[in-house]
């Protein structure tokens, strides 16, 4: 991949030495021309989001790449997977350079946390479900993504990943929005509540009418497991944000809902 780069000014405020090394691993995958020190500058970002939690950090991955594209205005994304006791958060951002993309992405992932250890303490308090739902798979604990791009840079992500599917908060709509792979394109538009697109993707993509449904997690495992689809979107009523429950390589549910 080839593109024409530009020179970064990086503001002297940016901490020069990284966060202390602790018990985990901190993979980076670089893709496109980056400057040198991108790496280590993702590193210590992530470690700085991290801080000192109590939980174990089982590991941590990033990739960052810059798309030749010169159509997009915020070419570079970054994209942080951190595993925490078993909870995998994402965290994605697009930027204009690097070292704005991974400043977003550090403010991007504590607040991910938040809204995770959040969660954590509301269903500590939620009454476990019994009724109508299958013995098994059981539901894992709720995945947490955060950030908004468009549509273009959601579509680049799911490529870039390969994933089946990616849930994001489109900045051109303001709305909670899945892409999956469907449709005559290719791709497919799920909206929480469906708005007009604010622009057209350059890359062609199909809508669908209805928006999501409003369920709970519950009622989305039953309906999960009463279909042969390998995840439901829907719009979870306890929090009003578009949430995915998905069937796991392992034949358990996990979720993953928007920060």
């Amino acid at each position: 991949m080839t593109t024409r780069d530009v020179a970064v000014v990086r503001a002297e405020t940016r901490p020069a030495t990284p966060a202390p090394e602790r018990g985990y691993a901190v993979g980076v995958t670089l893709g496109g021309q980056l400057p040198s020190d991108v790496a280590g500058y993702a590193r210590a970002a992530v470690r700085a989001a991290i801080g000192h939690r109590r939980d174990p950090i089982l590991r941590a991955d990033l990739r960052i790449v810059r798309y030749a594209d010169p159509a997009l205005p915020r070419p570079v994304a970054s994209y942080a997977t951190v595993n925490v006791n078993g909870t995998r958060v994402r965290v994605h951002t697009t930027a204009r350079t690097p070292y704005e993309g991974l400043d977003e992405l550090r403010q991007e992932l504590t607040a991910a946390f938040e809204r995770l250890d959040r969660n954590r303490r509301e269903d500590a308090h939620r009454r476990p479900p019994t009724a109508g739902l299958p013995a098994a798979p059981r539901i894992r604990v709720p995945g947490v993504v955060s950030g908004g791009c468009t549509i273009d840079e959601a579509i680049a992500v799911l490529d870039l990943l390969d994933r089946n599917f990616e849930l994001f908060r489109d900045v051109g709509t303001g709305e909670d929005t899945l892409l999956h792979r469907a449709g005559p394109t290719g791709y497919r538009l799920v909206q929480a509540r469906r708005q007009p697109l604010g622009a057209r993707p350059s890359t062609p993509v199909s809508i669908a009418g209805d928006p999501a449904l409003r369920l709970s997690v519950e009622v989305a495992a039953v309906r999960l497991a009463r279909s042969e689809q390998p995840f439901v979107f829907f719009t979870d009523v306890a929090t009003g944000r578009g949430t995915v429950l998905y069937v796991r390589r392992d034949g358990d549910y996990g979720v993953v809902t928007l920060a």
